[in-house]
């Protein structure tokens, strides 16, 4: 990859700029800050085995996988545009320790690498037999972060880790509202909100 085409972030912190990823038509990253508030309940360690399940162009995925050298990131998307991108920015990165799979959740995940101790999940609808497959892989004590934009979904979620008895279940709800000005006047304009639902197994 020449030089000019590679991205640098020396800060310490998490937080990509939005503008810093390679973009198509149709797809959007993950808006910085809801990336930061996924980052801080998925909690990952230096070495952690992480699943991103329904990782969609892959932001957070490479927020973690560049936080985490010693560990390994593996997502799983179905969007072959939305992989194609992933790739493009795992590139721009220099991103060694993520590594992507083409298929869909619930038939594919035997893909993913068993027993991770973090697992990722975003989803658009009630997601009953895949939130149960994703725990049961999931390691003792290790951390389901589940990301929602669907009041249908944090419904099922809820109740699902209830059964399941999760602990330390939190439920947030997240808008991010940026300043945008058109000519002299200035406006905050929302993004759309997310819940972000995380648990202990």
């Amino acid at each position: 990859m020449p030089e000019s085409d590679a991205y640098r972030w020396d800060f310490v912190t998490p937080g990509l700029p939005d503008g810093a990823f390679r973009r198509a038509p149709g797809f959007n990253p993950t808006p910085m800050e809801l990336r930061v508030m996924l980052l801080a309940h998925l909690r990952p360690t230096a070495s952690s085995l992480v699943w991103d399940v329904g990782g969609g162009t892959g932001a957070l995925a490479l927020e973690i996988a560049r936080l985490m050298p010693r560990g390994e990131v593996h997502t799983l998307e179905r969007d072959p545009e939305a992989i194609e991108l992933l790739r493009s920015n795992r590139e721009r990165f220099g991103i060694q320790n993520l590594h992507i799979h083409a298929g869909a959740a619930p038939e594919d995940l035997a893909q993913l690498p068993p027993h991770p101790d973090r697992v990722l999940l975003e989803v658009g609808r009630p997601l009953g037999d895949v939130l149960r497959l994703v725990w049961e892989a999931l390691k003792p004590e290790g951390r389901l972060v589940i990301s929602t934009a669907s009041l249908e979904g944090l419904v099922d979620a809820t109740d699902t880790l209830g059964q399941l008895e999760a602990k330390g279940l939190q439920v947030v709800q997240a808008t991010v509202h940026r300043m945008q000005r058109r000519g002299s006047q200035a406006k905050l304009a929302a993004a759309e909100p997310l819940f972000v639902i995380a648990a202990e197994r």
